[in-house]
């Protein structure tokens, strides 16, 4: 389907019932992308340029660099918000939907099958394997904090603002830190070097009515208002959506971000063991999907004593309530981001973040990561270097874990 011109609001029974077929189309395709999605964030762009911009021609180059650019300024899953936005251009709201379903539903089966797994395990959270899960997950984060340090510390000014970042991380645990950081970051990246690529005119989209946006934008509001609702209930059950609803309005800067605001709230607050959450995060880079599969391993955790009904409702919600606020930003900001793109400070305020999201995920990685590894035992360093040595000579992510785990099993208590 053609992009629609900015300004179009009115879409006719017709267009409607075009949006419900290609829906179908749509559901279908980001449903064999999701099975064969893995690698992260990264790679999941490569994937959606090649399928959808290269081969099947969704949309134009141009469009798909300023979704993708969007998708990486505004919190929530960037590579799932990428995903719900080529849906969107493709077949409207539907198709948003059918992109972010289709692409989420792989991942969360896995995540639930393997804490049905784990509930067979016997002394999970002190198995040797899963202390090779947790050293992995810091292998992978810490290849993460390295990729985002060559793309975007280029020059003093942005490895300045990414080390203030960490330190101010570091030295202030505040709930609203990550959204100030990034705040006065974007302050900060004007002062940088202007960008010396040639100005080009936004491209045609797709956009939002401007009542689908005050839609959003109220649902929005409403869902976060409800968090802070729920962040007081003595329910555990509560307590882990609320923390799951702020964390996905939060975070900048996608799966990897998303750890230590979790950190904070689901472990800090004796929801989840620390052990069996890292656990959970390293499964995470080894199923195909996105990152913030993680809330399917809390969703399914939480609800195990209630059953296999109750694991995969709570699997659901979880991952709804951590993914759904970035959905709903994406549709709020994309006529703004539209406009912010004539402008040519928006390179730079971009520039900025980008610089903040390094040093907060370095942070991250300080603490709470490595401060919680054993590194006096026989597993942390071994499962490290696997992680650094094996993903330099391009061996899949999945292999990787899995190698890490053995690793774990055979060398662990």
């Amino acid at each position: 389907m053609a992009p629609i011109e900015p300004g179009t609001s009115r879409v006719d029974a017709a267009t409607a019932r075009r949006d419900a077929m290609s829906a179908l189309g749509v559901l279908g395709r980001f449903l064999v992308l999701g099975c064969v999605g893995f690698g992260g964030p990264t790679a999941h762009v490569a994937l959606f340029e090649r399928e959808l911009v290269v081969r099947r021609r969704w949309i134009d180059p141009h469009g798909f660099a300023s979704l993708l650019a969007l998708s990486i300024a505004i919190p929530g899953p960037s590579s799932s918000q990428l995903g719900f936005a080529l849906g969107y251009q493709r077949a409207g709201l539907l198709g948003g939907l059918a992109a972010t379903v289709g692409f989420t539903i792989p991942s969360l089966v896995l995540m639930t099958c393997a804490v049905l797994g784990l509930s067979h395990a016997a002394d999970a959270r002190a198995a040797g394997w899963m202390l090779g899960l947790h050293a992995a997950a810091a292998g992978v984060v810490m290849l993460a904090i390295i990729a985002m340090a060559r793309s975007h510390l280029v020059g003093p000014g942005r490895a300045s603002v990414a080390v203030l970042a960490t330190i101010v991380a570091l030295t202030c645990h505040a709930p609203w830190l990550p959204i100030a950081t990034i705040a006065a970051a974007a302050c900060l990246g004007l002062l940088l070097s202007p960008d010396a690529r040639p100005h080009e005119a936004p491209p045609p989209l797709r956009l939002p009515s401007r009542a689908t946006t005050a839609a959003a934008a109220m649902l929005l509001v409403a869902l976060v208002a409800g968090s802070l609702v729920l962040s007081t209930m003595p329910d555990r059950g509560a307590r882990l959506l609320a923390a799951l609803i702020q964390a996905g309005s939060l975070v900048i800067g996608g799966g990897h971000v998303v750890l230590p605001l979790l950190e904070r709230s689901v472990v800090d607050a004796g929801l989840l063991d620390q052990s069996l959450f890292a656990g959970g995060y390293a499964l995470s880079q080894a199923v195909p999907g996105p990152l913030f599969s993680i809330a399917s391993f809390l969703g399914a955790t939480h609800g195990l004593p209630g059953g296999h009904v109750a694991l995969f409702a709570w699997s659901a919600a979880c991952t709804t309530a951590l993914m759904l606020p970035g959905m709903l930003i994406l549709l709020v900001t994309m006529r703004g981001w539209h406009g912010l793109a004539a402008w040519s400070g928006a390179g730079r305020m971009l520039a900025g973040v980008a610089a903040a999201v390094t040093g907060l995920l370095a942070a991250a990685w300080i603490d709470p990561i490595a401060s919680s590894l054993d590194w006096g035992g026989r597993t942390t360093v071994p499962c490290i270097l696997v992680v650094v040595v094996l993903s330099r000579l391009r061996v899949p992510m999945p292999i990787v874990i899995a190698l890490c785990a053995g690793m774990g099993w055979l060398l662990g208590p």
